[in-house]
């Protein structure tokens, strides 16, 4: 007779119920850091095979782990934003003008580090802890329809396609939609700077662009502009305000210049004078000369170092000024000073004894 084969009937799988809202973050969630760990796994596989590898220099190698971490979480975060991040920022709200308070463009950038999307540079480095690096954004979002993308002057979805600045920077990342304002990319400086090229030139003493009026005349040393502005103390390399070199070479903005020397003639840093002050000494020489001191200390003088040629010497003593006697200048400060006394016993007061004090 034939076998009989028993076979076991299927049952069909129960419908699964939906959900609840909780239950479906926490799945998301669960997800995500399933991902994250996936992914983790792997970034650190791959970090071991850079530094293993011999054929890489040390900056190579950081270079490459830097790019492999920044595309990971491209990968992992996609081109998800905040809500408060997809509202429209403004320059002139009253005129419905896109930007901020710096500058009109219709687009925000997207910081590498914290991935947030700001306005500008300005606009994330008063809100985090962090410095944006202009030269490392690869992201913007249009403010007109929202759209994520890459870098470009353009929105690139077809339905929107709006211009987001007349002027546009690919190297620095950097978008002004002003009409009447000249800006061009100094490669030298590596920085896009405003006026028209042609107008100046780059000092590599200094390196900065300078006005061309005053080529003949610039004066500077090795890392002027890479400081803060003495009165105002904002980073001057990078500063959209004018800056002016002074005489010594040290650098100031000009707005705070023409502040600064209402009630000062000589650089807050290196005590120079400003500018020719002859007429000035003319004057406090005179002053010096119907001001004498009482008789207590007519055998008294100063041990002075000139401010400007910055020699040492010795002048009378006075409580207002004293004059360089190399240079003529009376921006002077006192080290000390010394009282001369008359020898004893020979009736002569023109050999004097030193007797020093500071």
């Amino acid at each position: 007779p034939p076998t009989t084969t028993l076979t076991q009937k299927k049952h069909a799988p129960a419908p699964s119920l939906p959900m609840s809202d909780s239950e479906g973050k926490d799945q998301a969630s669960n997800d995500i850091q399933a991902a994250v760990r996936a992914a983790s796994n792997d970034i650190q596989a791959a970090v071991r095979a850079i530094s293993r590898d011999t054929k890489l220099t040390s900056q190579e190698k950081k270079a490459r782990i830097q790019e492999l971490y920044h595309n990971s979480n491209e990968k992992l975060l996609g081109n998800r934003v905040d809500q408060d991040e997809s509202a429209k920022s403004y320059h002139d709200e009253a005129k419905k003008i896109l930007g901020c308070k710096h500058y009109k463009r219709g687009c925000k950038i997207r910081c590498p580090e914290c991935r947030r999307f700001y306005t500008c540079r300005h606009c994330h480095n008063s809100n985090e802890k962090h410095k944006l690096n202009r030269h490392t954004v690869t992201t913007i979002m249009c403010m007109s329809c929202n759209e994520v993308q890459p870098v470009g002057r353009k929105c690139i979805n077809k339905d929107c396609g709006v211009t987001f600045a007349k002027y546009f920077c690919g190297k620095c990342r950097f978008y002004d939609d002003e009409s009447d304002r000249d800006i061009y990319h100094c490669d030298e400086c590596g920085i896009c700077r405003r006026g028209v090229q042609e107008d100046f030139f780059h000092c590599n003493k200094c390196g900065t662009c300078v006005s061309a009026d005053i080529q003949q005349d610039h004066k500077c040393f090795r890392g002027s502009m890479d400081s803060n502005c003495p009165v105002c103390g904002e980073y001057l390399f990078t500063s959209t305000k004018p800056v002016r070199f002074m005489q010594c070479g040290h650098c100031i903005h000009s707005a705070c210049y023409v502040r600064y020397v209402q009630h000062n003639y000589t650089c807050p840093i290196c005590r120079k004078s400003l500018a020719n002050m002859s007429t000035l000494f003319n004057r406090i020489e005179e002053l010096v000369e119907s001001n004498q001191m009482p008789d207590e200390f007519k055998n008294t003088v100063a041990n002075i170092l000139c401010n400007d040629c910055e020699k040492q010497s010795t002048a009378k003593f006075h409580f207002m000024y004293h004059k360089c006697q190399h240079c003529g200048s009376y921006n002077t400060q006192v080290l000390g000073k010394t009282q001369l006394n008359p020898v004893k016993g020979d009736g002569n007061n023109d050999h004097p004894q030193d007797q020093s004090s500071s």
